[in-house]
């Protein structure tokens, strides 16, 4: 009889806990069917996990195997949680599985963003015109965006290996170490600003061997204290640009010097010399100092133009131009007045000095030969007027001045210089 109502004990006990371990057996297949998230589950909820496994145990009888339970450390209780209990711990168990599904479908969302974020920014690299280079306190490269491939012909992985001798020409070297040492100073000053940048021009090797120019923006990297902790350049190929520049600037010298060079002697027109003229006069208004003009006139170039033509009279101008570069200092400047006149201005030279050089011209030009034929050789002459500038002087009553002193010397006799003395 003790052993009959043993056994009801048992089965009564048996079924009861049947129930529960149902409820459990429902929690256990949602979470098999969630096996990632149960990985992802804190130490806390595992050990409830562990802990209601324990408190479920079967009789004996009905699993022959018992003993391998009670070796695993399954005994039986004399209490088990009531099914409220077990109820508000399988909804606290699916609150936290729901809460570690949203974080999970979170994750996988910002990690799709970061992939996609990473597609954009590699493609953004790959096709920029410029080129984004990270350069440490060392002065080692350490970052070579791909654009360096458009630029300069090597791929990242070469150009970031680089030393500086092999990537800048030896006045780009020191144009670079002159602006880093500049920096440097101005960052151990204390009063620098931290987000200023410098703009400089500087010449790379192409991998052919060529030469391309590059426009770089050059700041700072900085740490969380705001010290430099490296150099970042922002380069785009100025080359084509510079180029350009080069032929727009000798183009527009070469239409100035039209507009100014006398295209048959070589020399400086009548335009430009008034406009030197006025410079020079008052330059010896405002600063002192003394200026001295010259003009002269070719001898009897109308006669030797209507026997021998035009031809010959352009040359005869031609060798006067030669000769007056041969003759004048760096300073001094020749120009074609008019026709077959000329005028000279010698800056800082006194009219005493200044009859020294136009005797030279003079003798100079004699010695010119113009040969129209046998035993035809002819020799051209001059007759120059030379006078220094007086202070406050009209410019015009000064060229008017020189200009009576070269008629002077012409109804002389002609082939002589007249200096006012």
């Amino acid at each position: 009889m003790q052993n009959h109502l043993l056994w009801s004990f048992f089965l009564t006990h048996y079924l009861l806990i049947l129930i529960l371990c149902q409820q459990q057996t429902i929690t256990k297949r949602y979470l098999i069917k969630n096996t990632e998230l149960i990985i992802e589950l804190d130490e806390s909820i595992k050990d409830n996990f562990s802990q209601l496994n324990k408190e479920l145990v079967c009789p004996p009888f009905l699993f022959p195997d018992s003993n391998i339970y009670l070796s695993r450390g399954y005994q039986m209780k004399n209490q088990v949680k009531s099914n409220p209990e077990l109820i508000e711990e399988i909804a606290v168990l699916k609150k936290r599985i729901q809460e570690l599904e949203q974080l999970k479908s979170e994750r996988r969302q910002v990690e799709e963003a970061l992939r996609e974020g990473d597609e954009k920014y590699r493609q953004l690299m790959d096709n920029m015109a410029d080129v984004i280079t990270v350069i440490d306190m060392n002065l080692r490269f350490t970052y070579v965006s791909p654009s360096i491939m458009r630029i300069r012909g090597y791929t990242a992985e070469e150009a970031v290996v680089q030393t500086f001798e092999q990537v800048m020409t030896p006045v780009s070297l020191q144009i670079f170490a002159k602006v880093f040492e500049e920096e440097m100073k101005l960052e151990a000053s204390g009063t620098a600003d931290p987000r200023r940048s410098r703009i400089l021009e500087l010449d790379l090797y192409r991998k052919d061997g060529s030469i391309v120019c590059m426009e770089n923006n050059l700041s700072f990297l900085r740490d969380d204290a705001q010290k430099p902790a490296g150099i970042i350049l922002m380069s785009r190929d100025i080359t084509e640009r510079k180029r350009t520049d080069k032929a727009q600037k000798e183009s527009e010298k070469k239409y100035r010097e039209l507009n100014i060079i006398d295209e048959l002697t070589n020399l400086y027109n009548s335009r430009y010399f008034y406009f030197q003229l006025k410079i020079e006069t008052d330059r010896v208004i405002r600063y002192g100092g003394v200026l001295t003009l010259i003009i002269l006139d070719i001898d009897n170039f109308r006669e030797f133009n209507d026997a021998y033509g035009f031809l010959a009279g352009d040359h005869v101008l031609l060798r006067l131009g030669q000769v007056l570069k041969r003759c004048l200092r760096q300073t001094d400047s020749a120009y074609r007045y008019r026709g077959e006149e000329f005028t000279i201005i010698l800056p800082m030279t006194t009219g005493k000095n200044g009859s020294v050089i136009a005797e030279r011209i003079r003798t100079e030009f004699n010695k010119e030969v113009f040969s129209h034929g046998p035993d035809n050789d002819i020799h051209m002459t001059a007759s120059i007027g030379i006078a220094q500038y007086k202070l406050f002087e009209e410019m015009k009553s000064f060229v008017k001045r020189v200009d009576q002193l070269k008629y002077q010397a012409w109804k002389n006799g002609k082939d002589r210089v007249c200096f006012e003395s």
